[in-house]
């Protein structure tokens, strides 16, 4: 079984990083919001990189984000980048107690491991099943929010 490492990150804050220059599609590297009812917004939400397939530019700008405290959100799966894209993008809303729907902000890397830890056993199960491990990188530290065993 062949494994990826990927890169999530927040669009608006990967553009602060790279001075002013949004991410560009690609085919290592996917706007989350497309395809949603968001869509119009896609730069600015959650993008995300194969990491092996990214031009240095790109490494350098993630690079510049795990060592700040904008962090990065790095995952390790088997899924290719299309299927954990379309992963991701199921998990953007959620429900909430009145019923109404909420932005799920996993992408943002300051709040995944707070929220994480949130959620119970079953909830992370499901959340996290298409990763084998899910980390944030922040101020050049490395935290494990889930290893999916």
């Amino acid at each position: 079984m062949q494994v990826h490492l990927y890169a999530l990150v927040d669009g608006l804050l990967y553009a602060d990083a790279a001075n002013g220059a949004a991410p560009q599609r690609s085919r290592s590297a996917i706007a989350v919001f497309d395809g949603t009812q968001d869509a119009s917004l896609a730069d600015a939400g959650p993008w995300l990189f194969a990491y092996d397939a990214t031009a240095g530019n790109i490494r350098r700008t993630l690079s510049t984000m795990a060592r700040s405290s904008t962090g990065v959100s790095w995952l390790i799966s088997a899924y290719p980048i299309e299927s954990l894209a379309d992963e991701l993008r199921s998990r953007l809303d959620v429900r909430l107690p009145d019923g109404s729907t909420a932005l799920l902000r996993f992408y943002d890397a300051r709040i995944m491991t707070d929220m994480a830890s949130l959620m119970e056993f079953t909830q992370r199960m499901q959340f996290f099943v298409s990763t084998f491990d899910w980390l944030v990188e922040m101020n050049g530290k490395l935290k494990g929010v889930h290893p999916h065993a």
